[in-house]
């Protein structure tokens, strides 16, 4: 037999033995005799140092050891000399005797060994890429930023005919640039598990036009025929991720347009019902385009694959969009699928599960400015960033406002500029020399409980743009958290109205 097989009487004492049994224990084997006891088998084998978990503590483990025998029946993985392990399994007969089994999985303890390092690796490899990607998204955003800041900041300028072309040329590659970087780091936080998704009440009929509407124009320059038709009925508010579900649309019709040279590209947004009848969105995005083939399909949400490969290709993109697009429907309980022939279009199936809900409730709108005692209706900036072309940034989008800017080159400066002066706003860096933007900002709060102030509204201005950053900045006091490279937009309503973001932390906590 494979196994080794020991017999004990009701007096544990040793009755037979196959020859298994001896093999694997073979620094017993010249003591094996009939009638000797179990309890002086296992003192052989420790004072023979076989037994290495018993090394210090001998007695204790003999008595733990025959405590486990007198069990009906008990299992242990024992480790033994030169590194072999053995599987014990105690069993008791109905004539009160015990048969002892033995098994050698020393094979199966290295592989388990060896899985347990390839798992830890592998994690950690997963963790250092991550980390690695985050790093890099911050290393490339903070320069990004520079450059379509300040080509936005150009374009509000007077130019001339060329110096626009060139100007559009300019903002269109960098949001390119800004795109691809929002799928690698879309990539690293679905990897890592990080990538969190929203709850919140959403317009269904708004969400879908915006997504559409980022493409209307790319659709005209190629003569396309665009349409939108959302067969429900007005003003149906749904639960879900807003933006993620925006994210998945505009994916869609980007592509739809990008690979449709004449005819049609269409959305269509229609409820229906899943397989077990439960009510769903089906959002239909199809087009006239080159279509693709089975064996295309089948690969066409796999990570870096794309329809059109090689380096002869037209068509550029990073080849995530999709396998992240596919990642975003299952988190949301849904599905994203495809239908295509070679040269006769496709059409992408987004189906998600509806989740009805009633309209929120408008809130009040917010003052546009700070009124000072002077009477000067002008907002009160403090910035703090260490890179000089992001303050400069900054600086010229604000130019156009009657914004009063103070500048701070770290986290330490920021905090001693806010114990000296009024702030209507902050605008805080995260990561920082000497002192940290999430250091600083609270600093600024327990300066401000100390002195019995009112809260000033802070905003990380940061490349960190990851869950966490966004969630640090939160805990450290901040009211928003507006990632770079950022709009020049939405800076300048974050400046005409700093007072409405301390009043939406206040109403949702």
């Amino acid at each position: 037999m494979p196994d080794g097989l020991g017999f004990y009487d009701a007096k544990d004492r040793l009755v037979l033995w196959n020859a298994r049994y001896a093999e694997l224990n073979p620094e017993l084997q010249p003591h094996l005799t009939v009638g000797m006891t179990f309890r002086e088998i296992l003192q052989i084998g420790i004072e023979q140092g076989r037994y290495d978990e018993a090394l210090g503590r001998e007695d204790d483990w003999l008595n733990e050891r025959m405590g486990a025998l007198r069990q009906l029946s008990a299992s242990i993985e024992q480790q033994v000399g030169g590194g072999r392990w053995l599987r014990v399994q105690d069993r008791r007969t109905s004539e009160g005797g015990m048969v002892i089994v033995c098994n050698d999985i020393t094979d199966l303890k290295r592989d388990a060994q060896a899985l347990a390092e390839a798992r830890d690796a592998a994690e950690a490899a997963n963790v250092a890429k991550s980390q690695f990607l985050a790093n890099m998204s911050h290393e490339i955003r903070t320069p990004l930023n520079g450059v379509l800041g300040l080509s936005q900041a150009l374009a509000r300028t007077e130019l001339t005919p060329e110096q626009r072309e060139m100007l559009d040329l300019m903002q269109a590659s960098g949001k390119t640039l800004q795109t691809l970087l929002s799928d690698i780091l879309d990539l690293a936080r679905v990897e890592s598990g990080k990538l969190e998704l929203t709850e919140d009440a959403f317009e269904l009929a708004v969400v879908v036009r915006e997504a559409a509407q980022l493409y209307v124009e790319n659709a005209r320059q190629k003569r396309l025929d665009f349409h939108v038709d959302i067969d429900l009925e007005d003003g149906v508010w749904v639960m879900g991720d807003a933006v993620r579900v925006k994210q998945v649309l505009t994916n869609l019709i980007s592509n739809a347009v990008k690979f449709t040279s004449q005819g049609f590209v269409g959305l269509v947004v229609q409820q229906g019902q899943d397989r077990d009848g439960r009510p769903v969105l089906r959002f239909t995005v199809e087009d006239s385009g080159i279509g693709f083939d089975a064996a295309t399909r089948d690969r066409l949400f796999t990570r870096f694959e794309q329809a059109d490969g090689g380096i002869t290709r037209k068509f550029g993109g990073s080849g995530l969009g999709l396998s992240i697009c596919r990642q975003l429907a299952d988190m949301m309980g849904g599905d994203l699928d495809c239908e295509s022939e070679p040269g006769s279009g496709a059409a992408f199936i987004l189906t998600l599960p509806l989740k009805p809900c009633v309209a929120p409730t408008p809130s009040e709108p917010a003052d546009t400015a700070t009124q000072h005692a002077d009477g000067a209706r002008t907002v009160n900036v403090l910035v703090a960033d260490d890179h000089p072309t992001n303050r400069r940034v900054i600086e010229l989008i604000l130019a156009q406002t009657a914004a009063k800017i103070v500048m701070a080159e770290n986290g330490a400066e920021a905090l001693e500029a806010f114990r000296a002066d009024v702030f209507d706003l902050v605008l805080m860096d995260m990561q920082m020399p000497v002192m940290d933007g999430l250091t600083a900002t609270q600093e600024i709060r327990l300066h401000e409980a100390a002195m019995g102030m009112a809260r000033t509204p802070i905003v990380m201005l940061t490349a960190n743009a990851m869950p966490e950053h966004v969630a640090a900045g939160r805990a450290a006091g901040a009211d928003h958290h507006l990632a770079k490279p950022f709009n020049a937009a939405e800076l300048l309503t974050l400046v005409a109205s700093p007072a409405a973001l301390t009043k939406d932390r206040a109403q949702a906590a």
